[in-house]
């Protein structure tokens, strides 16, 4: 089972967070026996027509201490014995929080949905960041969230006609991380495990070039043929499953595969509301030129239409362009 080391809580407005997203951070943490930090990202202080009776490193001081009581009651409203680092910084969000992940190698960055809420362009401007350029998962929470889910669905994406070596790809590698995040909270949740891939047929596209030279009867057979292979692999990923995890962990997860045509920013938000996820556990960024893989827009579109919660997983390799200077 994946088990974090360091969780990263990034906390926007500590007077209006969510106590049920942090009691999840926190009950998170504790089950993982992993270090929790509490992090608060202030704007950089301006004085103004105060400049000159106002001085900028008690104002940063006050504001600081401020926010570090605000969120040391907001850990303490939990009733949790562990001890839980508070830090509060002045920045840009995103800069900071990513720094902060690179400074102290966090595993996995939690934070609620941000101003302008789920609908927003990308949910908001420092979660739009986090997912594009955070090296670390990053979970994104939406709504009240509960303290135990009931759904959760594992969005993974190949190509059966890779002549690649598929066991060593990064499309491959990146399901694992998707389907190992997933298996481990729907375990430790209690929840039900769901797995779907979009498939787009190749023979409609032929067909689009070369319309009625090819007969029927080929067309049919291309594409069930098509719809077999992309279901073959699927169900290696349920085995893959089985053997990771082994048979009791399976029974107990029983992971429904889900396959749909059409394409994955269409398909992925549809069968979230369908099965009323409360969380996708996907993949936003890889190389360019991996077919089958969520990049830029593609995942974008897809985590602008999801109405829950969000687990975002980078490809290994993945390097982000902020810095530490």
């Amino acid at each position: 089972m994946k088990s974090f080391n360091s969780i990263l809580y990034v906390v926007e407005n500590p007077a209006a967070e969510s106590s049920a997203a942090v009691a999840r951070a926190v009950s998170l943490a504790e089950n993982n026996q992993a270090r929790l930090t509490v992090l608060h990202v202030a704007e950089k202080p301006r004085l103004g027509p105060f400049a000159g009776s106002v001085k900028i490193e008690e104002f940063r001081s006050r504001l600081r201490r401020q926010a570090t009581e605000q969120l040391t009651d907001m850990i303490r409203s939990t009733g949790s014995k562990t001890e839980v680092f508070v830090d509060v910084r002045f920045g840009t969000v995103f800069v900071e929080v990513v720094r902060e992940v690179l400074r102290s190698r966090h595993d996995l960055v939690i934070k609620t949905v941000g101003e302008g809420g789920v609908h927003s362009f990308l949910f908001g401007g420092s979660d739009q960041h986090l997912l594009r350029k955070c090296p670390c998962p990053v979970w994104i929470m939406v709504g009240e969230t509960s303290a135990n889910y009931r759904h959760i669905l594992a969005a993974v994406d190949f190509d059966p006609w890779d002549e690649g070596d598929e066991k060593n790809s990064i499309e491959d590698a990146l399901n694992r991380q998707i389907i190992n995040l997933a298996a481990s909270l729907a375990a430790s949740d209690f929840a039900q495990l769901h797995v779907v891939h979009a498939w787009q047929s190749i023979t409609d596209n032929i067909i689009r070039v070369f319309g009625s030279d090819i007969p029927e009867e080929q067309i049919t057979a291309n594409r069930g043929k098509e719809r077999r292979e992309h279901q073959s692999r699927l169900d290696g990923i349920g085995r893959r499953i089985r053997e990771q995890f082994g048979s009791d962990v399976y029974r107990y997860l029983s992971p429904r595969l889900h396959l749909r045509e059409g394409i994955p920013r269409d398909v992925v938000p549809a069968v979230a509301t369908e099965l009323e996820v409360d969380l996708v556990v996907m993949g936003t960024v890889s190389r360019t030129g991996i077919p089958g893989l969520l990049i830029g827009n593609t995942a974008e579109v897809i985590l602008n239409n999801l109405g829950c919660s969000v687990l975002a997983v980078k490809p290994a390799g993945f390097v982000t362009p902020v810095t530490l200077d």
